[in-house]
């Protein structure tokens, strides 16, 4: 089933570029990180058969290709690197899972251009490619984060901060990532090594005291005890939680939740996977810290991308104002 979606999607892509043509000269740029679990398959099943089309012997006479290799830095390198390539009428297309995918989107919206965007999944949850897949040829509105006024990251799916966001770092570590690379069912073995990263660390002090406001409304103080926030945009989070369709406007969801009992964890991901995250929606949502960040850091991923943040004061999330096109 999953190789007949790749396929799929392939095709889908294919065309577009083929159709594309047909009215004019057009660039199709690839981002390809050849250090990731599947880059194998990624070379194998994506890029030879889009290089074919392209390049080959029969290929399309109005269409130039540019392939960007995806930096050992860390996904805003990347995205400002890539951000400068882009140029207007561009076709984008990333190759891997949501780390590439998110090197994309965030290239797409720091360029200002009229770029095209589409992603190709190779990924454990591919949260972009389900999101963008249900949107294909229309418009979508992505996520910024801000932190202490300053841009931080665009997201098109979700942000997380706190416990969800400090446990993305357990697939760095080697033996992680070399049994993503081998292992059949890589899916079910990244939430073993998460419920294992839980039950170890659940017990920690992830966000301290805050208050937040919900557009622009002062609301109460959040006495410690919030492990989470999660800001909600995309069809889905972590493949399992299910989201909507707040990415076709300028809502998105908010909730906030203390998440370090192995009961309240469970509920919340079963009532995510089957109605989805209860929260409330917003066009803007700002924290302010009411007291030091314990250890002068809090933890912050979009879509599987965390940082560590030192002497922060406050974070905002807002909606794009400016909507990124699909391919």
């Amino acid at each position: 089933m999953k190789q007949k979606r790749k396929e799929t999607e392939l095709s889908y892509v294919l065309k577009r570029i083929t159709e594309e043509s047909s009215n004019g000269r057009i660039r199709v740029v690839l981002v390809v990180n050849s250090r990731s679990s599947q880059a194998k398959k990624v070379e194998a099943e994506a890029i030879r058969p889009i290089k074919r089309v392209i390049l080959g012997k029969t290929g399309l006479l109005n269409v130039t290709f540019f392939q960007y290799g995806v930096m050992p830095t860390d996904v805003d390198d990347n995205a400002e690197k890539l951000a400068a390539c882009l140029m207007d009428g561009d076709i984008l297309v990333t190759l891997g899972g949501d780390g590439t995918a998110t090197i994309g989107v965030n290239a797409a919206f720091l360029s200002g251009k009229k770029v095209r965007y589409y992603t190709l999944p190779f990924g454990n949850f591919n949260d972009i490619a389900r999101t963008v897949r249900k949107a294909r040829g229309g418009e979508v509105y992505g996520l910024e984060s801000r932190v202490d006024s300053e841009h931080f990251r665009f997201a098109l799916c979700y942000f997380t901060m706190g416990m969800l966001a400090e446990s993305t770092e357990v697939f760095d570590e080697s033996k992680i990532r070399e049994k993503l690379r081998t292992k059949r069912g890589r899916l079910c073995f990244s939430l073993i090594v998460l419920f294992k990263w839980f039950m170890k660390n659940h017990k920690k002090r992830f966000i301290p005291r805050f208050r937040y406001e919900l557009d622009g409304n002062r609301g109460g103080v959040e006495m410690a005890g919030i492990s989470d926030v999660v800001i909600l945009n995309g069809e889905s989070m972590a493949k399992l939680v299910r989201g909507g369709d707040y990415y076709l406007n300028d809502r998105f969801l908010v909730r906030m939740a203390s998440l370090q009992n192995i009961f309240t964890m469970c509920w919340f991901m079963l009532r995510g996977f089957f109605m989805g995250v209860k929260g409330e929606k917003a066009s803007k949502f700002k924290i302010t810290f009411e007291e030091e960040v314990v250890g002068g850091e809090v933890e912050i991923q979009a879509e599987g991308e965390y940082k560590k943040l030192k002497n922060v004061k406050n974070i905002e999330f807002k909606k794009t104002k400016e909507a990124l096109q699909i391919l």
